[in-house]
């Protein structure tokens, strides 16, 4: 499997077409995300409510990975996420690690977003 591939596909359906449903077809039932001082296990529904309820308080969303890197199953990024929100424009950067298996996101690994792009 293409990891790039699958993770631009997946950014493009998800969050570029703002359809939180389409995150079937690529996170795991359930899912982990391990967080800083947290381990979260999300059902589907869960991760589907969570990436719908950040859609709807923004618009225009856009990922632009600066750097990516695959290896096995592992996708390691870092990203800039901008999107208009009622105050104006926003950029986000972080760095994320998915792991895919059998075709889905069964694991996320997210560090604290930062404002504002990479320097």
């Amino acid at each position: 499997m293409d990891l790039h591939r699958f993770i631009a596909e997946y950014t493009e359906d998800v969050y570029h077409q703002k359809d939180p449903e389409a995150a079937a077809r690529f996170i795991a039932d359930p899912c982990i995300r391990h967080e800083h001082g947290q381990r979260v296990v999300l059902t589907l529904a869960e991760n589907k409510a969570r990436i719908a309820a950040f859609l709807t308080k923004s618009s225009n969303p856009r990922v632009r990975f600066v750097t990516a890197a695959a290896e096995g199953e592992l996708y390691a990024s870092a990203y800039e996420f901008t999107f208009e929100e009622e105050a104006g424009p926003t950029t986000l950067s972080g760095i994320e690690i998915f792991r895919i298996q059998d075709g889905k996101i069964t694991e996320t690994w997210n560090s604290a977003a930062g404002q504002g792009p990479w320097g």
